[in-house]
């Protein structure tokens, strides 16, 4: 499991990754680091349930 210090690193990293690709418009890099990001944050709001059903 990971500490949530290091969740948030790792979103601090996509979010730069993110910055860089809008620069050259890579649309289907650009959507993975977005869904990478939402889970991720999803798991830093300490969930109950499912993020797939």
């Amino acid at each position: 499991m990971r500490t949530q210090d290091q969740i948030k690193r790792m979103v601090n990293q996509l979010e730069q990754t993110l910055k860089q690709l809008n620069e050259v418009e890579n649309r289907g890099e650009i959507n993975e680091i977005r869904a990478q990001i939402e889970i991720l944050e999803w798991v830093l709001d300490a969930p109950v349930g499912k993020y797939h059903d």
